[in-house]
């Protein structure tokens, strides 16, 4: 085991988080649920599924942050943009990093490395990433051979046993040679792992995607664009917020019309997609360039269940 050097980390950690946001704890891991009431913990990026990223540990206050000093420090190695923030679960700090998407397992009791996962990626998917070759994070899957689960750059979807840091399964989720990747990290949902694709830029479909948890194997995937069927989506249950009306049939298709709206789809909980392809795939009078879409699903996935989706627009001269 190696030892972490000892100069500059802060005491005690505050963990940085990635861009989903999850709502509706009734639906999500009942172990997960537990581990985030512990304030001791943070299991999972926002620190629990509603995603506050609060931590109610009172020992650091307004009276003393002003004396806090550095204790300890660890050099991932991987000079790029880290986007994600740690996990920690009991006494182990869990690292991960940009591409490559190194792993690290560390004691916090005396900050050695218990074990280091090293993917192997084509580095071909870098110059199809944006922006940067950034990364959220992974997720923590409790059960009874709790697993790190890593969302690679080239799409692989990695379960890792947490305690050896062995790879248990993968699978690809994508195709980079056609644009897409992943920088998201996973969300542990149930028994299931809910991840997404990137690639928008380069006119990848996206969508959200459903994995069971203990083989990795595909439980559903809901395209954010097309007929409703691969949408997962009812048009007659399905209520547009802005109208608060039925979406009506096939209603993605219709956007195309100049009518700008996104879907994405996630099981239970909400989730926010950014389309970045936006300025190239419409023309108006005005540029779109933010767009972001939040849709919901009951359990079983079957249909949706609500659709938001709202625009960012700056005019051009």
């Amino acid at each position: 085991m190696s030892k972490v050097s000892r100069r500059s980390v802060w005491k005690p950690c505050v963990a940085a988080v990635a861009a989903f946001a999850a709502s509706g704890t009734a639906f999500g891991n009942s172990e997960l649920i537990k581990l985030s009431q512990d304030p001791a913990n943070w299991p999972m990026w926002g620190q629990n599924y509603t995603g506050n990223r609060y931590s109610e540990l009172d020992q650091i206050n307004t009276d003393n942050a002003s004396q806090l000093v550095p204790a300890w420090t660890f050099s991932t190695g991987v000079l790029r943009g880290h986007e994600g923030g740690p996990l920690v679960v009991g006494d182990t700090l869990f690292v991960h990093t940009p591409f490559p998407n190194n792993v690290f397992s560390i004691n916090l009791a005396d900050q050695t490395i218990n074990w280091k996962y090293e993917p192997t990626q084509d580095p071909k998917v870098i110059p199809v990433m944006c922006c940067d070759t950034v990364y959220r994070g992974v997720a923590y899957a409790p059960g009874a051979k709790p697993m790190i689960i890593l969302q690679q750059a080239d799409t692989k979807l990695v379960a890792l046993d947490a305690g050896t840091g062995k790879v248990v399964w993968s699978v690809v989720n994508g195709d980079p040679s056609k644009g897409a990747t992943n920088t998201n990290n996973p969300l542990v949902v149930k028994d299931k792992v809910i991840t997404g694709i990137s690639g928008g830029e380069f006119g990848v479909r996206g969508f959200v995607a459903a994995y069971n948890l203990k083989d990795g194997k595909l439980a559903w995937k809901a395209y954010s664009t097309g007929p409703d069927q691969e949408m997962l989506l009812d048009p007659a249950k399905t209520i547009d917020a802005a109208t608060m009306k039925p979406v009506g049939k096939d209603s993605s298709l219709k956007t195309w019309e100049g009518d700008h709206g996104d879907y994405a789809a996630i099981r239970a909980e909400r989730y926010w997609a950014d389309d970045y392809a936006a300025e190239v795939r419409f023309q108006s009078v005005e540029r779109v360039v933010h767009v972001q879409a939040s849709l919901g699903m009951p359990d079983p996935v079957d249909e949706t269940k609500w659709l938001q989706a709202f625009h960012d627009r700056i005019g051009i001269p």
